[in-house]
């Protein structure tokens, strides 16, 4: 705890960003052995992801949601009503 406590604040952002660095990298072990488990497991091809980002993006991208937007805010007013009608 010592350590910590010495340290002058650039030491400490060069720690934070290579502890980022270094769990990024595990993640992507991670990563490749479960891509690589699926690929090989025989499964329909056409149902596999086709690169290693598409399985699992690790760089904050989102991956973009199949449902319109006026469909989820359909489906939320619709739920309002249902749990105001319940608690008449």
């Amino acid at each position: 705890m010592d350590e910590f406590y010495d340290m002058a604040w650039c030491e400490y952002l060069i720690k934070c960003y290579a502890w980022a660095r270094m769990e990024k990298e595990k993640w992507r072990h991670t990563r490749m052995i479960a891509y690589e488990a699926r690929i090989g497991s025989h499964l329909d091809p056409k149902s596999l992801p086709r690169t290693i980002e598409q399985y699992m993006p690790l760089d904050g991208k989102k991956t973009t949601s199949r449902v319109p937007r006026s469909e989820i805010e359909a489906l939320k007013r619709e739920r309002e009503q249902i749990l105001k009608k319940n608690k008449q």
